[in-house]
């Protein structure tokens, strides 16, 4: 099996004809807005980043690995205006999308296009590769498939300098993992928009209870440009819900 490739200095991953991303959380801004932080959308930046690739790559099929949107329990007006006006774009050189729900996607299909397919947020499968979001464990018919990709973590790795400075780096992280009995490898996919932040996985674990129920036998980890630090090791820090 042709393994997934991460894009080079992209938050996306390609196979074949392919092309995954997660954690958009389109309506970000408004969160900040409450706190008194006025950041114009960057919805357009990242439709047009993903439209993008979807024509340099002659992707014919977009996967949404979980939280396009992201205001909860309510959407605002961002995501109503905004949402079906990506996939508009996005539809206008690609064939087919698919949206695997994420846990800030609850309400989504009352106003996301119909020719988006939504699929439940414990797993969808496709050519081999079994995707889900993250917050929620993946069903168990996932975990016959050649490889995993999930989202949700928002990965970053911290490192630190000689003076004990430490800052965070987004990055892709490659694990090889047993449960059950049962082995099986996971990418694990940074976050799309830029102005989140993210978990640090040697500092503070990675989110979700996928990573409670696993143990950990490798772990690779990429930095945006493919530089490969190796293992940078989590196994003795917490899991985080």
């Amino acid at each position: 099996m042709e393994f997934p490739q991460p894009l080079w200095n992209q938050r996306a991953l390609l196979y074949g004809s392919t092309l995954v991303v997660c954690d958009l959380h389109i309506g970000y801004e408004r969160e900040l807005e409450k706190k008194g932080i006025y950041i114009t959308s960057k919805t357009d930046m990242m439709v047009k980043d993903i439209k993008d690739m979807l024509v340099q790559h002659e992707v014919g099929c977009l996967i949404i690995n979980g939280d396009l949107k992201h205001n909860i329990p309510k959407a605002s007006w961002q995501e109503y205006e905004e949402i079906p006006r990506a996939v508009d774009e996005w539809l206008k050189v690609t064939d087919e999308i698919h949206l695997v729900t994420g846990n800030h996607d609850g309400g989504i299909e009352d106003y996301l296009p119909t020719d988006v397919k939504v699929h439940d947020s414990r797993g969808y499968k496709r050519d081999g590769i079994g995707y889900f979001h993250g917050h929620a464990r993946p069903n168990k018919g996932l975990f016959d498939s050649e490889v995993l990709v999930v989202g949700h973590c928002h990965p970053t790795v911290t490192l630190e300098d000689n003076l004990g400075k430490g800052n965070k780096f987004h990055c892709w992280v490659r694990v090889k993992f047993s449960m059950d009995g049962i082995k099986g490898e996971v990418v694990v996919m940074p976050n799309f928009n830029p102005l989140l932040g993210g978990v640090s996985i040697n500092k503070n674990g990675y989110l979700g209870p996928f990573f409670r129920d696993i143990t950990i036998k490798e772990e690779d980890v990429y930095l945006l440009d493919g530089t490969l630090l190796g293992e940078i090791s989590s196994k003795d820090v917490p899991h985080r819900a």
